[in-house]
């Protein structure tokens, strides 16, 4: 068997098995095939029902088949292929190309080596395009792919590599309108309520895109009484949508500080019944935000007959934030220019229940009490809301083998979910970073990570 007919043999088999490969050498036409070893061009055009193949060692190359398949490998020259009818089979031994999944057809020549054929039965190479670094040339493919190759039975790989936004968080902000939010900061002439509503609205703006935002005021009615059952129902005043800003700016806007008491018990009793609900709607991360100026006032229901009020009261409210966080809703809190002892106290207790206490803060809740403060605070909440979740669509062909970039870094699997990334859905269709890069993905105001799917056992190149 001649060098010729070995080469052509092994450019067949990489083809099959979906490959690319780059190399240097030369092939024996089939069915009548030209090669040029030395030759500014070689140009093959194969009439009805030939096949051709055509090797070009340093010159151009050009190949129409108008009723056969082709199998073009080019060698240091540029190489275009074009085939009408029949299917083809394609490689660059020598240039750069970008491969869009190639196939083998059924209308290539099936005669032995000996008289310039090999054999082939057809069957999809690629799917997703392959890019594969060569040594000199250029080769460009334009081809009619045959119905039967796209519907083959047998998976395929291809490298794949895609950007991914980050899945969008969910956040029902609870915002206390009670009478106190009308008192002043301390030293301005703002009131707490004037100095939130236009930070909430900048911050539920800034981050519409990864953030689905809903609103609930309370307590509800206007010159109700301390606690009033009337005052304390499930309306939700924005429902949580994509893209709900201006929603829920309009609603802030339209309301203002006249609300008896503070049922904050009730009202994340509310959030967590509506959460819940939600679920069947979608499955992003859900949070509660809890914005208040002060502690809780109100029993149940709003009986203030059940004992002694403060404490039954902050039962209500530490059990209730304690029960959104086992269903999977953690809870911020927000203290807006909260001076009392007692009431940090409780906030602070709070704010651990809710799961997300601050980290590196005097309290565990967010202490604000001037505007700029406010700001800061709802600014590192929505970071630390950010979502580090990512959908996969489709999963990868091969799960043991897909990279995950961020900011021209690796980000290595941790099955220990400490500092790394790693599968949430067991059919591969998510994935979430953790710890230090998930970090980094939220405080560089960055929420798209780089996925490559790789094939079996190839390397995927590190990040340039």
């Amino acid at each position: 068997m001649t060098a010729q007919h070995t080469l052509l043999e092994a450019f067949a088999f990489l083809v099959l098995v979906g490959c690319s490969p780059s190399d240097s050498g030369s092939a024996a036409g089939r069915g009548g095939g030209t090669a040029a070893t030395g030759g500014a061009s070689a140009g093959v055009t194969a009439g009805a029902g030939d096949d051709s193949v055509a090797v070009s060692t340093g010159g151009d190359l050009a190949i129409n088949a108008t009723g056969g398949g082709s199998a073009a490998p080019s060698v240091g020259g540029d190489a275009a292929v074009n085939a009408a009818a029949g299917a083809s089979a394609r490689a660059s031994l020598g240039g750069d190309g970008a491969g869009l999944g190639g196939s083998v057809g059924t209308g290539g020549s099936t005669e032995s080596p000996a008289t310039g054929g090999t054999p082939s039965t057809g069957g999809s190479v690629a799917t997703g395009g392959v890019y594969v670094p060569a040594t000199g040339g250029v080769i460009d493919y334009a081809a009619t792919i045959p119905a039967d190759a796209l519907t083959a039975e047998e998976p395929v790989c291809g490298v794949q590599q895609f950007e991914l936004e980050t899945q969008p968080s969910e956040v029902l902000l609870l915002l206390d309108r009670s009478t106190s939010m009308s008192r002043s900061l301390a030293g301005s002439a703002v009131t707490r309520w004037e100095a939130i509503v236009p930070t909430v609205a900048s911050v539920v703006e800034a981050t519409s895109s990864s953030i689905w935002w809903g609103l609930k005021t309370f307590p509800e009615g206007i010159d109700l009484g301390m606690c009033d059952p009337a005052s304390i129902v499930p309306t939700i005043h924005v429902p949580i949508a994509e893209d709900n800003a201006a929603a829920v700016v309009a609603a802030i806007d339209a309301s203002g500080p006249d609300g008896g008491g503070t049922p904050t018990g009730d009202t994340v009793g509310f959030a967590l019944d509506y959460l819940m609900e939600r679920e069947a709607i979608s499955s992003n991360p859900k949070y509660i935000l809890l914005a208040t100026d002060g502690e809780p006032t109100c029993p149940q229901g709003g009986d203030r007959g059940a004992g002694a009020v403060s404490t039954v009261a902050l039962d209500l409210a530490l059990e209730q934030i304690s029960a959104a966080l086992t269903a999977g809703y953690p809870t911020f809190v927000l203290g807006v220019d909260t001076t009392s002892a007692n009431t940090i106290e409780n906030l602070n207790a709070m704010a651990v229940a809710g799961g997300r206490p601050q980290v590196g803060g005097t309290e565990s809740f967010y202490l604000a009490s001037t505007q700029a403060e406010i700001e800061a605070a709802l600014q590192a909440i929505a970071g630390e809301i950010a979502s580090c979740v990512f959908d996969l669509e489709p999963p990868p062909p091969v799960p043991d083998n897909i990279a995950v970039d961020f900011s021209g870094s690796r980000v290595e699997q941790d099955p220990t979910r400490t500092d790394g990334w790693d599968y949430t859905a067991d059919d591969y269709t998510q994935l979430e970073v953790f710890g230090s890069w998930c970090e980094r993905i939220q405080s560089e105001a960055m929420n798209r990570v780089n996925i490559t799917y790789g094939c079996p056992g190839v390397p995927i190149p590190l990040p340039e």
